[in-house]
């Protein structure tokens, strides 16, 4: 019988594991010392493989084994000596009964634990049997069990073999009988080791692939070092496995060893006895010359000075240190506090200071790190410091919690260090090095809570300079005053202050500076909110979303999660992302402290309930609720309410009610220079003033908005507010003396204007212009039946990528019956579904097919519709940029070439249409541009294709007079001429009169 369960008392042999390499080179010499000696102790350290070994041995003997664990023994008591005889009995029996006999009741019988060892000797004379006893080392501590065994190894007569498997030196009680080299032999560590053969082969069965020669060289060959990946950088893998043996080797050391490997697991580059002194620990010398010569994952100098516990030991170690005792842990982070700041590194010493509970030497230590945390834009680390400093940092650290609470948009900071430290700290700052700086900060805290008459306070104190001129112009975003900001202060500015004046240039309408200015840690970190602003704002909707995603799934600016977020899903079309964006930002609202951005944050409510839903009760209640916090307080967010106030009176027909809103709201936009908004604010302000007949006030509102809009660059929120009011921009175009004006453009970008749809990353793409070619991940597929690509075609051109099955079956199988028809879509919809990616799926819903989610396709067609859309929110360079862009896609051909089905040809002639007025318009901006090369160019293509474009001979005619060629304009109007004449239709005047000027 064999035991399954290696700390069963029975005599069956372990288990072991599967991978376990055969060993005949042990086994063999095992044999031998059983051979010539009647005891064998095999005592190594654990992790050596002595207990394998012993298996791998019995199992090759002839003879009977009984394997008895002496694992659990009972306690330091003298009933050791019954427990032992116990499990020795029963362990015999099988292979000697009459052994097992003569131990029955034995200890009741009187006898002593040395006559009961002396007893069992001379029962098991004339067997053979090989006795092993595992797990010697635990009988340690009782004298009984121990005057049994030496008794029994004594006096053990010819043939029996006693096997003593120990993972430390056996008990002092056991080395007079042990010391008779005539009767026991020993195996040891260096017996036990690998040699590179067997390491070889012990990795391969484990499936590792690092170099035995090494291993074997590192560890001395010692088992559980070269099977046992010590080294793994994953502290994790096989975490049972490196724990229990960790926890093996830890029993086999002394208290002092034990304590010394613990304790210097802090310590992250190596252990000397120096450094091992300096954590508290005694003679660490003498304990580092005792482990030298143990088998651990340890890895020692060449002249046995420094020793580095191998990590995965490591991090068991540095799990053992938290069971010390508080009193303990606190001296011995403190000692290695004082380690780390001996070598310069003083942001580890503030945290184990700080672990250690010794807040004071944590702030002064922190004092001189801060510096270089702040400097890598390290604010969490910051943070993580300062809190564990409260009640409030000391003004040593003030400038340090100011900028955390800028770089966080953590106002509340500003605030409590005010009211902490009193009028007599912040007065004295403006006598300081960088004083001026910190007094802009808390400037900013104060105007964010609420607390201005407080911030104009610190601002009277404050020395001419940039960080004064800074904080007095977002004080003017509360008093309307006009803030005297030098245009190069954004170029010349470093640290927070770059920040803040990035705020003020935002509402300043200077977009361009944002996007071209991304240089330093503040700028890229705490700046993406107002670049993604910028990049919205001027139409750049693709760039926006990709900055946007950029910050992945970290919590990023409180700006951007709070406001652009839900402003950009917005100007995506992804409504259903809008709102939860909003009520998510909301939550980290709260966590700043800031009454301003609790009043914008129901502001964009307003506005995203006017704009999306044209819910008008709840746009009145999110501004009645800004009102009631004070949004009438601060200057810019009283414009706001005023501008979607006076839209909401619009929407209700209370055109009277809605002026003096509205004039107000671009009267301090326009005396506070806050541009950004003013195009909004004056459309709306131009159809109250039609509405209410007020034509000239009207006309000149409008034209402000475009002003503003051409020369600060938000085109996207000057369309957005036309396509509230699509009126004035009409209105406008129709008081134009020709066809050619900025509100034509505008017109026309209304009368074709789509939603920018966001361009996710797709799994499956079409290119529908030129060869129709589908492909997985960039992976060229290709589909059994070709009906099942234009089955794809189809369901992207539907709203939500669905369709119904009669438009399915009467759009790609015209003139079948309807049964034909269903069979032919089932084909093509099965065979579609075979080539989609995983996550993409062609659902159906009774009669409904949809694929889904339709943002992981994308077709050609699409992308260059969603570019037309986004160039027509744009101006200048960049709507010239993504106007090329578009146009690009038509250069491969046209749409699903060479096929021809009547809702293909009309899909095709939408898009020729397209790609005629994206012609038209590239043209024009080319123009515009100075870009006359260009201008020629898209001109001549559009009229080649349609000649009868009246907006194309007018942009090829300015073209030619700009290029200073008489003739070339002369024989252009002729052409036009001629075209009129066949469609029989009178000139143009506005066309002949435009000639008439180009040639004066």
């Amino acid at each position: 019988m064999r035991s399954n369960d290696p700390g069963e008392a029975g005599g069956g042999l372990p288990r072991l594991p599967g991978h376990v390499i055969p060993r005949p080179r042990l086994v063999r010499s095992i044999h031998r010392l059983l051979d010539q000696n009647p005891v064998l102790v095999m005592a190594a350290s654990a992790g050596s493989g002595k207990t394998t070994a012993a298996v791998q041995a019995a199992q090759a003997l002839s003879g009977p084994v009984a394997w008895v664990s002496l694992a659990g023994m009972p306690g330091h008591v003298d009933p050791g000596a019954e427990a032992l005889t116990c499990r020795l009995r029963a362990a015999v029996e099988p292979h000697a009964p009459a052994a097992a006999a003569a131990l029955t009741d034995a200890p009741a019988r009187g006898l002593s634990a040395s006559e009961i060892g002396l007893l069992l000797a001379r029962a098991l004379a004339g067997t053979e049997l090989v006795l092993v006893l595992d797990r010697a080392e635990t009988i340690g501590g009782l004298p009984g069990a121990q005057g049994l065994l030496d008794a029994l190894a004594g006096s053990l007569p010819d043939g029996p073999r006693l096997v003593l498997i120990s993972r430390v030196e056996l008990p002092p009680g056991l080395k007079g009988v042990l010391g008779d080299v005539h009767r026991v032999a020993f195996l040891e560590d260096r017996d036990l080791a690998f040699d590179v053969a067997e390491a070889t082969e012990a990795l391969r069965a484990v499936d590792r692939a690092d170099d035995p020669s090494r291993l074997v060289e590192a560890t001395g060959g010692w088992v559980g070092g070269v099977l046992y990946d010590w080294w793994g950088a994953d502290a994790s893998a096989s975490a049972v496995q490196h724990g229990c043996l960790a926890a093996d080797l830890l029993t086999q050391l002394t208290p002092a060893e034990t304590a010394l490997l613990v304790r210097t697991s802090l310590l992250d580059d190596g252990v000397t006895a120096e450094r091992a002194n300096a954590l508290g620990l005694a003679s660490p010398d003498r304990t580092l010359a005792a482990l030298r010569g143990r088998r651990l994952p340890l890895s020692w100098s060449s002249d046995g000075s420094r020793m580095v516990a191998l990590p995965r030991f490591r991090h068991h170690l540095q799990r053992e240190i938290e069971g010390l005792d508080a009193d303990t842990l606190r001296v011995l982070r403190r000692g290695y506090a004082t380690l780390l700041q001996g070598r310069g590194r003083h942001e580890d010493a503030v945290s184990e200071l700080l672990m250690s509970g010794d807040t004071a030497a944590a702030r002064d230590v922190a004092e001189r790190a801060l510096p270089e945390v702040l400097g890598r834009f390290d604010l969490t680390t910051a943070e993580s410091w300062l809190d564990r400093m409260r009640p409030a940092p000391t003004p040593s650290l003030a400038s340090a919690a100011l900028r955390v609470a800028l770089g966080l948009e953590q106002c509340w900071r500003g605030a409590q260090l005010a009211d902490h430290h009193g009028r007599a700290w912040w007065g004295a700052l403006a006598e300081q090095p960088g004083g001026d700086e910190d007094l802009a900060l808390l400037v900013w805290c104060l105007w964010h809570v609420g607390r201005i008459d407080g911030a104009r306070e610190i601002l009277d104190v404050m020395p001419p300079g940039d960080p004064r001129d800074i904080a007095a112009a977002v004080l003017a975003l509360a008093d309307n005053s006009t803030p005297q900001l030098a245009p190069d202060l954004l170029d010349r500015v470093a640290g927070p202050l770059e920040a803040m004046v990035m705020r003020i240039a935002y509402r300043s309408g200077h977009l361009r500076e944002l996007r071209d200015s991304m240089s330093g840690a503040w700028r890229k970190v705490a700046g993406t909110s107002w670049t993604v602003a910028a990049l919205r704002a001027e139409g750049r909707i693709s760039q926006a979303e990709e900055a946007y995603a950029a910050v992945g799934d970290a919590p990023g600016p409180v700006w951007l999660a709070a406001f652009e977020a839900a402003e950009l899903m917005a100007d995506l079309g992804r409504r259903d992302e809008t709102w939860p964006a909003l009520l998510a930002g909301r939550q980290r609202i709260a966590s700043t402290g800031s009454r301003v951005y609790e009043i914008l944050s129901l502001l964009l409510e307003a506005k995203l309930a006017l704009r999306l839903d044209r819910d008008l009760p709840r746009a009145g209640r999110a501004l009645a609720e800004a009102e009631r916090r004070g949004c009438a307080r601060y200057a810019f967010t009283a414009e706001l309410a005023g501008t979607w106030r006076g839209l909401e009176l619009l929407l209700a027909g209370r055109d009277h009610e809605a002026v003096p809103h509205l004039t107000t709201a671009v009267s301090t936009m326009r005396t506070g220079g806050r541009r950004v908004e003013l195009p909004t604010a004056a459309v709306y302000l131009s159809e109250a003033l039609w509405r209410t007949g007020d034509e000239d006030g009207a006309d000149a509102a409008a034209d402000l908005a475009l002003e503003v809009a051409t020369t600060q660059g938000p085109r996207n929120l000057l369309v957005q507010a036309l396509e509230d009011m699509p009126s004035v921009a009409v209105r406008r175009a129709d008081a134009e003396p020709t066809h050619s004006s900025r509100w034509h453009e505008l017109v026309s970008a209304l009368a074709t204007a789509r939603p920018v749809i966001g361009g996710a990353v797709p799994r499956l793409t079409l290119e529908d212009f030129g060869p129709v070619r589908l492909a997985v991940d960039g992976r060229e597929i290709h589909p059994r039946l070709a009906k099942s690509v234009e089955l794809l075609a189809y369901l992207l051109h539907q709203p939500a990528a669905s369709a119904r099955r009669r438009a399915l079956v009467e759009a790609l199988f015209p003139g079948r019956s309807d049964t034909t028809g269903r069979s032919y879509l089932r084909q093509a919809v099965y065979r579609l579904r075979e080539v989609l990616p995983d996550g993409l799926s062609l659902l159906q819903d009774a009669d409904v097919y949809r694929l889904t989610p339709a943002s992981a396709v994308i077709s050609a067609s699409g992308t260059l519709q969603r570019l037309l859309a986004e160039a027509a929110r744009q101006d200048g360079e960049h709507r010239w940029d993504t106007l090329g862009r578009a146009l690009e896609i038509a250069e491969r051909g046209s749409y699903f070439d060479s096929l021809s089905t009547q809702w293909l040809d009309t899909r095709r002639a939408e898009l020729d249409a397209a790609l005629l007025r994206a012609r038209v318009d590239a043209a024009t901006v080319a123009l515009h541009l100075g870009r006359v090369r260009e201008a020629r160019r898209l001109a001549r293509q559009v009229l080649d294709g349609d000649p009868y474009r009246e907006q194309a001979w007018r942009v090829a005619l300015c073209a030619a007079e700009a290029a200073g060629s008489d003739d070339e304009l002369l024989d252009l109007y002729r052409g036009y001429l001629r075209v009129m004449e066949e469609l029989g239709v009178a000139p143009s005047a506005d066309l002949r009169r435009l000639v008439d000027r180009l040639r004066r």
